[in-house]
């Protein structure tokens, strides 16, 4: 039991359980998608469930790998999992965004998306609430506007209701 805890939860693993744990989530995620007609037939779910599974093969490889290097002297401590984390902040503000896409809109989760992203960055809030507030607007009209795209408007912040002009707007350009 002691040498599980410490392949998984070493300083050179730590990261990878993390990442672990979230393809298993991802995987299990994956079979709640809307079935096709077909059973043999590729469907929406076909796509996580590929990744997630290359992805089991790439950690069982490296925890196999890692498996012979475990030293016995190591310890975990909080500096090192908030470092961890810190590293893996694109990947997580990435996973919020997804979560969020659909829940509070295009424009709220791009937003967030982004000013998240270049706050982490290491640029002030300032400049990271102008720049993002540019780049979303900007990809919002092209997709929205430009390319006729129907964006996500949210279901707990219904973007719709809060400016309806936007569809006006679509309207008058076609």
């Amino acid at each position: 039991m002691k040498f599980i805890f410490k392949l998984f939860f070493s300083k050179q693993n730590i990261l990878a359980t993390i990442f672990l744990i979230t393809l298993i989530v991802y995987f299990l995620f994956s079979f709640n998608l809307e079935k096709t007609i077909g059973e043999d037939v590729v469907g929406p779910s076909s796509f996580p469930i590929l990744v997630a599974t290359f992805g089991f093969l790439l950690l069982a490889v490296y925890f196999f790998k890692g498996s012979k290097n475990i030293n016995e002297s190591e310890g975990l401590n909080l500096y090192l999992i908030k470092n961890k984390l810190i590293k893996m902040a694109p990947i997580l503000i990435t996973i919020l965004f997804v979560i969020l896409f659909e829940l509070i809109g295009f424009l709220f989760s791009s937003f967030l998306y982004s000013f998240l992203f270049i706050l982490y960055l290491n640029k002030t809030a300032k400049y990271s609430f102008f720049f993002s507030l540019v780049i979303t607007l900007s990809i919002f009209v092209i997709f929205y506007y430009g390319l006729n795209f129907q964006m996500p408007m949210g279901e707990l912040i219904d973007t719709d209701k809060l400016f309806p002009f936007l569809e006006d707007l679509k309207k008058l350009i076609y």
